[in-house]
């Protein structure tokens, strides 16, 4: 999966007018957070009550914001 996200990443930087690719996955959602770290992304930060998840939860959950830029 790291590789799948490399290469959206990589695609993304072919265009000259981006500069920044980002996402966030739940504080919880381990693995997704791994995936974006072995393609190069880092922690930026922790977004409090930010989305919904409903299988999982009634209230707003917290997610980690990661990003790479070029």
């Amino acid at each position: 999966m790291p590789e799948a996200v490399r290469a959206i990443i990589d695609l993304a930087f072919v265009s000259p007018a981006i500069y920044r690719v980002w996402a966030v996955t739940d504080v919880e959602n381990f693995a997704s957070a791994r995936v974006m770290e072995k393609a190069g992304m880092v922690r930026e930060g922790r977004l409090a009550r930010y989305i919904m998840h409903p299988n999982i939860s009634d209230e707003p959950r917290d997610v980690y914001c990661y990003a790479i830029t070029k």
